[in-house]
């Protein structure tokens, strides 16, 4: 059974399943929060309250060098297919020294820019957002997602255990780990993806890729980083499987009733969204945070 199970959920991340439409963007709001001794913004996209029940919260985090506002125009597909599934989808901002809307960045220890110079406590923004979601709507806290892009990949990793509410998954894509990448809670899964061809944030870990200026240590290739991430959390053996169009994906099960989903895609580069030949990256984050129940 766990073999059926397992193999329906490969062909439910392959599949792109044929879309109802493209249903209307549920209209954004500014969320305002204190964090500490600072006052932090992120775009809300709340759909209609859920006759079922409380809502899943899906944090987004920009690459480094945008912002919430850009994350927003390149993620409207994301927006749309999280929505229309019931989620909250809310686009975190991050940090600059310049106070405009732009060339923002994350803490995530060894990278990048301000933000990490400045030693933000992103940890405090996110619980910030997550309470003040509490107070104006039904969220379930059980079920609160973390996806970032790049440097807000790297974020998710650090995040997932330095938040008050323990996020049930995270999903960064194109992002990477460090030598020291702290333990991450038994019931947080993983849906880590990247493409071979990133030159910006290499897949083996090249410490002379775009993104030397902006760490302080070398990142960990694709392969090692999935390798050390099952062993902080005890996983399984992996399960592996390729298709066509050269996308490969490895599963392993892990303690707390979590997992650890590995894809690799062929061509994309370091683009948010990446689009290899016959991959839905939206659809596969939706099933995989569909999953964590």
């Amino acid at each position: 059974m766990r073999r059926l199970i397992a193999a329906a959920f490969v062909c439910f991340l392959m599949a792109a399943p044929a879309r109802a439409g493209n249903p209307p963007l549920p209209e954004p709001e500014i969320l305002t929060v204190s964090a500490g001794k600072t006052t932090r913004e992120a775009i809300l996209y709340a759909p209609a309250p859920a006759a079922t029940g409380p809502r899943p919260v899906v944090l987004v985090f920009h690459g480094g060098g945008g912002s919430a506002e850009w994350m927003t125009s390149k993620s409207a597909q994301l927006t749309r297919t999280l929505s229309g599934a019931g989620y909250i989808v809310v686009y975190m901002n991050g940090s600059t020294r310049r106070k405009t809307e732009k060339l923002r960045t994350w803490n995530a220890v060894h990278c990048c820019a301000y933000a990490a110079r400045a030693k933000i406590n992103e940890a405090a923004y996110a619980d910030a957002v997550i309470e003040e979601l509490d107070q104006r709507l039904d969220i379930d806290r059980a079920r609160i997602f973390l996806m970032g892009h790049s440097n807000g990949a790297m974020l998710s990793y650090r995040l997932a255990g330095a938040m008050k509410t323990t996020p049930r998954a995270i999903a960064p894509i194109s992002g990477a780990i460090f030598a020291d990448q702290p333990d991450l809670p038994d019931r947080t899964s993983i849906f880590m993806y990247h493409a071979v061809d990133d030159a910006v944030l290499s897949y083996d870990g090249n410490p002379e890729d775009k993104a030397e200026r902006w760490r302080t240590a070398p990142h960990v290739g694709f392969l090692k980083a999935e390798e050390k991430l099952a062993a902080l959390k005890d996983c399984s053996a992996p399960t592996a499987s390729s298709f066509d169009g050269g996308v490969t994906l490895t599963e392993r099960t892990c303690p707390g009733s979590s997992s650890l989903v590995a894809v690799t895609g062929p061509s994309g580069g370091h683009d948010w969204p990446s689009r290899p030949p016959g991959y839905d990256i939206e659809a596969a984050l939706l099933t995989f945070f569909e999953r964590q129940r």
